[in-house]
């Protein structure tokens, strides 16, 4: 049969193929994806492009960066990884996923331009949203790096602004086993002159120095830009920002005064609005500072990341399930924070007793499990440590014996339970739960995604 007559594959099915294309899940370098963008004439696909890398928040920059553009009128693309629920979430222009038929569409393209050029997973991604990307008429481009920055597939594009939303130890196989060297891998997206803006206040040296070699202005909190909460503590509903603003390539003084508290950690937003306000695409915040407040209080007030610290409703039930990404220490440690406040509140209430935390865990074999369990030993009452269906998941029994050992060697008392799998983990920690006790679920996107799917009946 004619290549033209022979049936088109569908999304799923397209999916299933590049899974199987290259020999490697993650195989790190530009110049394979750089032979097939030659190839397909993929170029810079948005006037403004801002590329934000980092250990964890990425999602939170991408997420406010679409809502502050998108709010003064712009087309946005926005490329994250990996997904909760579907592939196509991975590539959305104006806060909604594409279609299926986008995606089939790009990489048949793809798959005819790369003829002897194999490609990851995540490389063949990329180029799709590319290439939907250029044929959208984008305003700006966000892209969020799948893995470190230097060699990541995402950056044979030039970014007009770097974002580092923060750096710590994870992914040390491919990126170093210090913050220094991972942070001169993140530095690789870097452009000559382009503004780097930090959400950490103390970035490794080794960041400032390759932004110093490349003549970048460096935006730090704290010093370039600042922020802080009006009210002071943790129930503050009144933040304020101060930063800089590009107007015809002189950056002005801005600041906003009266910010709603938004849901998304404060650093996080803080930082992606100094980012935004470097694109040269925000003048009207200089001639309307209290209009464009308004504006951002209308799009951040409510901005939630799909499963970062969100609470869903459990079907048939009064309580809630709290579902969130955190796979490194680093997010652990957040999570842990915000566990502690919330049993605190409910504790606060004279009628509540007790508040337990059930913890569903399911982690992949490479990540740091001593420094997760560390972050979170404290907080957590009940582990229900679970297995998914994928060869880099760390079996629920190893990591059962793993949190043994190390609550055994600080003379802990610790209640794990094992299970096949991670909706089974669920289904027991949310019968075994009071009604006041918080249930957790964390450990990957993939744990995440599982529970997500079976509360949705997806």
């Amino acid at each position: 049969m004619p290549a033209s007559e022979q049936p088109r594959l569908l999304l799923a099915q397209w999916l299933s193929r590049i899974l199987l294309l290259h020999p490697q899940e993650i195989d790190m370098g530009l110049e394979r994806v750089q032979i097939v963008a030659d190839r397909l004439a993929i170029k810079k696909p948005a006037p403004v492009v801002i590329t934000v890398t980092g250990t964890n928040g990425k999602g939170s920059h991408v997420a406010t960066l679409d809502a502050l553009f998108r709010a003064e009128g712009m087309t946005v693309g926005c490329y994250t990884s990996p997904h909760l629920l579907r592939y196509n979430e991975r590539v959305c222009v104006q806060g909604e996923p594409v279609s299926d038929q986008a995606l089939v569409d790009a990489f048949e393209k793809i798959e005819a331009a790369r003829r002897e050029v194999s490609l990851s997973f995540f490389e063949f991604g990329t180029l799709a949203a590319l290439l939907i990307f250029q044929d959208a008429a984008l305003d700006v481009a966000v892209l969020e790096v799948g893995l470190g920055g230097r060699l990541d597939a995402v950056n044979i594009i030039d970014a007009d602004i770097a974002v580092v939303s923060s750096i710590d130890l994870d992914h040390q196989e491919w990126l170093g086993n210090t913050r220094e060297a991972i942070a001169r891998e993140k530095a690789g997206i870097f452009r000559t002159g382009k503004p780097v803006v930090c959400a950490e206040p103390e970035p490794p040296q080794s960041l400032l120095d390759a932004a110093a070699a490349l003549n970048c202005p460096v935006y730090l909190p704290g010093k370039q830009y600042t922020w802080s909460t009006i009210e002071g503590g943790d129930s503050a509903s009144i933040w304020q920002w101060h930063g800089g603003c590009a107007v015809n390539n002189t950056v002005l003084p801005l600041q906003f005064d009266q910010l709603i508290v938004p849901r998304l950690a404060l650093s996080n937003v803080a930082s992606a609005l100094q980012a935004a306000a470097l694109s040269g695409l925000l003048g009207r915040a200089i001639v309307d500072t209290a209009g464009f407040q308004a504006s951002i209080n209308r799009s951040l007030g409510s901005l939630q990341l799909a499963g970062r610290q969100q609470w869903l409703a459990i079907p048939g039930s009064h309580q809630k399930v709290m579902v969130d990404v955190a796979h490194n220490p680093h997010a652990a440690r957040a999570l842990a924070e915000r566990l502690q406040r919330e049993r605190a509140a409910r504790l606060a209430d004279p009628r509540v007793k007790t508040c337990q935390i059930r913890l569903v865990l399911a982690m992949m074999a490479d990540k740091d499990h001593q420094g997760f369990y560390c972050a979170l030993e404290k907080q957590v009452d009940f582990w229900y440590i679970a297995h998914f269906d994928l060869a880099r998941c760390l079996p629920a029994t190893a990591l059962a014996t793993k949190w043994q050992d190390l609550a055994r060697a600080s003379a802990a008392q610790i209640d794990v339970q094992v299970f096949d799998s991670v909706v089974q983990a669920f289904d027991c920690a949310h019968k075994q739960a009071a009604e006041q006790d918080i249930i957790v679920v964390c450990g990957s996107f993939i744990t995440v995604s599982e529970v997500m799917a079976a509360l949705s009946g997806s």
